[in-house]
């Protein structure tokens, strides 16, 4: 039995063996109130817990923009509600494996066969490549950035960024980067189900390299070209290895 027959078995008993079985209106709604109230507390708890790790994810920030730099805030409230921002996004990425489950489990039963069997199969890999997103917008993006921004300082410029306007900065930034390596599942997903295929994909070559340089260039907006390729060519790796995917897999023939 593969894993995806696991999965499907799994969210079948979980669901109370409502795939495959047409359900009243009334109970679709009272099964997604109960799993939506599920993340909530599961997301809930996590804030109280990530609460305490936010000045030490704070001070990482600090210090990956280099020595000498200080955050600042501009009204009473603004360095809490830095604190509980970064407490919820950091809860909510931990809790990610709980709402996709969730959110799996609800959309299945109206999903055929087949597109029940890709979405188990591609939904572990998501998680994998979203956190490759973050780490390479926290090890390689953001970097960069500080380091693009910080140059504008001089004796008469000093950098004082607020300290909620960075947090959401990074935020969006690390969000962004998810999203973006999420392509190669989104294109293989999309060729399963014959929305797509293989030939149209490749023809799309030259105008997905403009979009990777685009995206690079509102990721990282630096004048060094190094700077932009860095960026843009992990989005084109990921779109040919995409194509290799589909190719092997003998989709959107």
């Amino acid at each position: 039995m593969s894993i995806c027959d696991l999965s499907e078995t799994a969210i079948e008993e979980e669901s109370g063996g409502s795939v495959d079985r047409e359900m009243p209106l009334t109970e679709h709604l009272a099964e997604l109130r109960k799993r939506i109230i599920i993340c909530l507390v599961c997301w809930l708890g996590g804030c109280c817990l990530c609460y305490g790790l936010a000045p030490r994810l704070l001070e990482a920030i600090r210090a990956s923009a280099g020595e000498g730099f200080y955050f600042v805030f501009t009204s009473p409230t603004e360095a809490f509600m830095a604190f509980v921002k970064l407490s919820m996004v950091v809860s909510l990425f931990a809790c990610l494996p709980v709402f996709i489950y969730h959110t799996v489990a609800f959309v299945c039963p109206g999903l055929t066969e087949r597109e029940r069997r890709w979405l188990l199969r591609l939904v572990p890999f998501a998680l994998l490549l979203f956190a490759a997103g973050v780490l390479f917008a926290w090890f390689v993006a953001l970097p960069i950035m500080w380091r693009f921004f910080l140059g504008f300082q001089s004796e008469s410029v000093r950098a004082l960024w607020s300290i909620g306007e960075v947090v959401g900065f990074v935020v969006g930034a690390m969000l962004l980067c998810g999203l973006i390596f999420q392509t190669p599942l989104v294109m293989i997903f999309l060729a399963a189900l014959d929305i797509v295929n293989l030939g149209a994909l490749q023809r799309a070559r030259r105008v997905v390299y403009f979009g990777a340089c685009v995206a690079s260039a509102i990721i990282t907006p630096t004048p060094d070209a190094f700077t932009a390729v860095v960026v843009a060519v992990p989005l084109i790796v990921f779109y040919e290895i995409s194509l290799l995917m589909i190719r092997m897999l003998r989709l959107g023939q």
